[in-house]
């Protein structure tokens, strides 16, 4: 019964992860048509959808992190008879899960501090056009990374 509850938050980690990267992806456009101005500040729809999104990833990251490695904790015994390869794809996974997490954590913590409290620091509302557009890109690059991560997922799932 336990393995039923990990696996499920497992999953809702990876959809709430994929989902908020796939809505902000799919929102920017349109958000960038409707806000003509060069200067973004603190109350725009884009600068909003991104302080909200980069801290969904980053936990939805986390929250896959944890329940996978209680996951193969639990159940080590079991891993013994895996066919052949298990272990180079899990690797690949595994790396391409630490590139998501290392992405998700800059643009969390390192790119949305810098126009965090514009309020407090009125010089910074110059950088928030730049930063937002560059946790775009690194949107779309967590989104490539975390996407390839579940998929290998559910290709391990057959072993």
């Amino acid at each position: 019964m336990s393995n039923s509850i990990i696996i499920f938050i497992h999953l809702v980690g990876a959809a709430v992860g994929l989902g908020a990267s796939v809505f902000c992806l799919l929102l920017w456009p349109r958000l960038d048509a409707m806000e003509t101005e060069k200067t973004l500040d603190e109350n725009s729809i884009t600068y909003k959808i991104m302080d909200l999104l980069a801290p969904t990833v980053f936990v939805s990251v986390l929250v896959l992190v944890g329940t996978g490695i209680y996951y193969l904790m639990e159940n080590y015994t079991d891993q013994v008879n895996l066919k052949d390869g298990y272990y180079n794809i899990l690797g690949i996974k595994l790396v391409f899960v630490v590139v998501t997490f290392f992405l998700s954590a800059v643009a969390t913590f390192g790119l949305r501090a810098r126009i965090a409290h514009l309020d407090l620091r009125p010089e910074n509302k110059k950088l928030v056009r730049p930063t937002l557009d560059t946790m775009k890109i690194m949107n779309q690059v967590t989104l490539g990374t975390l996407g390839f991560a579940v998929f290998l997922g559910i290709y391990l799932a057959r072993f």
